[in-house]
C-alpha cells in the first residue's frame, strides 16, 4: 500500500502530515502494524485514528486527475484490524438512521493509477470504516458532495495533481447515536478540508481551506451564534487548528489567502470586514484568492433582508419565481439600483421590476418576474445587493440566503427564511 506520500506535487514542495497539539496526541491510535506506528496507509491516501471518538482525526489523500479512471462501486465495507474493531465504528452505527458513511477520502477522488486495475483497487480500498464518519445523509449527499466536487473539478492547478486533508471537528455539545447494546458515539458537529496544489498562476504552492457546519448549535460557544445550515465557509488555517488540534506545515499556513489576525493594511487594501476572515461559499466564484478585495458585506448593518422565496412555483417556472423582501428598519430604504443575484447569472436589476423603490418601514415587497435569475429546484442561493458607493466598483451584500434542494422540492410552496438568527 502506497498511501499519502508528502513530495506528490512535485516542484520541490514537501508537505508532511500536521502535528498533533498534546491534547490530541494521546488520543491517536498506535500499532506497530501501521506507518510510523500511526498511519494506516491504503492505495493513494492514508488514515489517522482517533481512539476515544472512533473515528478518523486525518485523512490525507492525493488525487493525480490525470490518472483518475472510471471504476465501479462496491460498497463492501469492512474493519482495518490493523487499526482494531475496537476504534471503528461499524455497521450499526449507520443502519436504520439518516447517518451515512461518509467517505473522508473520497472514492471517485482516490480511483487513479496507471491503469484500470489499479484504479480499481483504489476505489476499493476506500471501503474501510476507518474511512468513514458519522455524515448525515442530506449533508453527505448535497452540500459536502459539492465541494468534494469541486475539489475533483479543480482547474486552478497546473500539474493535475492535488493534496488533501479531511477530517471531522466535534463541538462543545455534540451530539450522540446509540445503537442498542452499543456504546454511544460522537457525531461530528462539523468537517474541514485543506486543499493543495501548485498554481498555474503562479507555479507555486497554493492553498484552500474549508469548514463545512452539521450541527447548527454545537460550534456555538467558538463560532458566535449563528444558525447554520450545512453552509459551507472558506477559512483560515488557523481556525481549524484551534478547532482540531492539528498543526499544519507552515507552508500551507502561509499560502492559505485568508487571515486570521487583525492586519490594518491588509484590511484597507483587501476590504477586509473582520478578522479571522470567514467567506461563504455557494459557487466555485466566491472563492477568494491571494491579493484578492473581498466583497463588501453589509448584512448587520443594513435590516433589509430576504424574506421568502417562491423556488417551485406550480405552473410556469420562470413566471411563476418571485422572491419577496422585508424592512426591519425604522427608517423608508430607498432600493434604487439594488440587485438581486443567484449566484450564477447577471443580476436582476431591482429598478427594471419595481415600479415603487421607496421600502417604508416594517413593509414588504415581491419582485416578480425574476429574469434573468433562475431559482434552481435542486438548491441554490440567493443574494441582495446594495448599489455601489460612489468611486467604488465593488459590489456591497445586504442579505444572503441559502436553501437546499429538499426545500426546493414542495411544488407550490414558498420557502421562508425569517426564522434565521441574523449575525
Amino acid at each position: 500500500m502506497t498511501g499519502y506520500d508528502p513530495n506528490f506535487l512535485g516542484e520541490g514542495i514537501i508537505l508532511p502530515l500536521p502535528r498533533f497539539a498534546p491534547s490530541l496526541a494521546g488520543l491517536v491510535v498506535s500499532n506497530p502494524r501501521l506507518r510510523d506506528n500511526i498511519l494506516a496507509d491504503y492505495v493513494n491516501y492514508s488514515i489517522i485514528t482517533n481512539q476515544e471518538k472512533r473515528s478518523p482525526i486525518l485523512a490525507a489523500l492525493n488525487i493525480n486527475q490525470n490518472l483518475l479512471k472510471g471504476t465501479n462501486r462496491n460498497d463492501n465495507w469492512r474493519i482495518d484490524t490493523r487499526i482494531g474493531a475496537q476504534f471503528q465504528l461499524d455497521n450499526d452505527y449507520y443502519r436504520s438512521n439518516p447517518w451515512d458513511r461518509g467517505h473522508l477520502a473520497r472514492r471517485a477522488s482516490v480511483a487513479w493509477g496507471e491503469n484500470r486495475r489499479e484504479a480499481q483497487k483504489a476505489s476499493d480500498e476506500t471501503f474501510y470504516f476507518s474511512n468513514a464518519t458519522l455524515q448525515h445523509e442530506n449533508f453527505n449527499q448535497d452540500e459536502w458532495l459539492a465541494l468534494e466536487n469541486w475539489v475533483f473539478n479543480l482547474d486552478l492547478d497546473s500539474n493535475g495533481k492535488i493534496t488533501v486533508f479531511s477530517g471531522p471537528i466535534y463541538g462543545e455539545f455534540p451530539r450522540t447515536i446509540s445503537p442498542v447494546g452499543r456504546e454511544s458515539a460522537l457525531i461530528p458537529s462539523a468537517f474541514f478540508k485543506v486543499v493543495c496544489f501548485v498554481s498555474k498562476a503562479t507555479n507555486e504552492l497554493d492553498v484552500r481551506a474549508f469548514l463545512m457546519l452539521q450541527d447548527e448549535f454545537a460550534l456555538r460557544d467558538k463560532l458566535g451564534n449563528r444558525l447554520f445550515n450545512f453552509q459551507r465557509y472558506q477559512v483560515t488555517i488557523t481556525e481549524i487548528e484551534n478547532l482540531t488540534g492539528l498543526e499544519f506545515e507552515d507552508a500551507i499556513y502561509e499560502k492559505n489567502p485568508l487571515l486570521f489576525n487583525e492586519d490594518a493594511e491588509a484590511r484597507e487594501r483587501l476590504n477586509i470586514g473582520r478578522f479571522p476572515e470567514e467567506i461563504e461559499v455557494d459557487e466555485p466564484s466566491d472563492l477568494v484568492s491571494a491579493n484578492e478585495p473581498r466583497e463588501t458585506i453589509l448584512d448587520d448593518q443594513i435590516p433589509v433582508f430576504i424574506a421568502a422565496a417562491m423556488v417551485n412555483p406550480s405552473g410556469n417556472e420562470r413566471e411563476g419565481e418571485w422572491v419577496s423582501l422585508i424592512n426591519l428598519s425604522p427608517e423608508i430604504i430607498d432600493l434604487s439600483d439594488w440587485t438581486l443575484s443567484d449566484g450564477q447569472r447577471d443580476p436582476l436589476i431591482l429598478n427594471n421590476v419595481l415600479s415603487d423603490l421607496m421600502l417604508l418601514p416594517g413593509e414588504s415587497v415581491r419582485i416578480q418576474p425574476l429574469n434573468p435569475l433562475m431559482l434552481s429546484n435542486q438548491g441554490g442561493v440567493i443574494v441582495l445587493y446594495e448599489k455601489p458607493k460612489e468611486g467604488q466598483g465593488n459590489r456591497r451584500r445586504v442579505d444572503r440566503v441559502r436553501y437546499t434542494k429538499t426545500q426546493a422540492q414542495r411544488q407550490g410552496v414558498p420557502i421562508s427564511f425569517l426564522n434565521r438568527q441574523v449575525l
